[in-house]
């Protein structure tokens, strides 16, 4: 019993204390979410004029790199759908850590955690639509053909999920290690998932590891640069015609 009472006071105390680091304007973000949205949206129209499906699939196992060949498993529906488990852990679990009980702070948070997941999921789509790689499950001779041959099968590169659960990963672990410090149980499971997520994507057989690898490193960076843009600074540098001024906000 002690150990659950510690535990709670572990993930919870922290989420009592009025803490925030991020400074938005908010007019900014709106703008930016709004075209990020509109270039995301747009590619819902452009994947399909720019992607056929292909009539006559001939396909060699030896032209898939060496370093992805451990991709070519048998697909998995099961294994995919707990792909989907692990990366909702991961997005809740950011959302805990991105919690506060002030909305003006809160209301901050969710603008930059949105800037974050359309960003890269902008990013992301256009990435797919313009490589048109096949995933490892059009080589698995037990796939149907209709399957194979869907807009969805030529959608490889690079992984929407690890981009996404790591984007919200190195957020979620960003805004809680500069208000309570560092955490090795919070650290594990927005990462510890985020990971299961990648490794579960290869195991269904949905994408290779040079997929995955470069969705988390892709969402991370994404995720860590916008962080870093709104990041609140206590202590501030003017510089004018002939002064200097310091100031600091306790």
């Amino acid at each position: 019993m002690k150990k659950i009472h510690l535990l709670f006071l572990i993930l919870f105390i922290p989420l009592l204390l009025n803490s925030y680091i991020f400074e938005v304007d908010k007019f900014e973000s709106l703008i930016f979410i709004s075209s990020a949205l509109a270039v995301d949206l747009s590619n819902n129209y452009f994947d399909r004029q720019l992607i056929e499906a292909p009539t006559e699939l001939e396909l060699n196992k030896d032209n898939v790199p060496f370093f992805d060949r451990i991709g070519l498993q048998s697909y998995s529906s099961t294994l995919k759908d707990f792909s989907d488990y692990s990366a909702y852990l991961a997005i809740g679990s950011t959302l805990f850590c991105l919690y506060e009980s002030d909305k003006e702070v809160l209301f901050n948070n969710l603008l930059v955690f949105s800037e974050i997941m359309i960003a890269q999921s902008a990013i992301c789509k256009w990435t797919k639509t313009f490589s048109q790689r096949y995933r490892p499950f059009v080589y698995d001779e037990v796939v149907s053909d209709d399957k194979i041959k869907e807009r969805n099968s030529q959608h490889s590169f690079y992984s929407m999920h690890s981009s996404t659960v790591f984007a919200a990963a190195t957020s979620g672990y960003y805004y809680y290690f500069h208000n309570y410090g560092h955490n090795i149980l919070i650290g594990s499971i927005l990462f510890g998932s985020a990971s299961a997520t990648a490794i579960l994507r290869v195991a269904a057989a949905q994408h290779f590891p040079s997929d995955v690898i470069v969705g988390a490193v892709v969402g991370s960076g994404i995720s860590y640069v916008i962080c870093k843009y709104h990041q609140d600074k206590k202590l501030k540098l003017s510089f004018g015609y002939n002064s200097v001024d310091i100031s600091y906000r306790f």
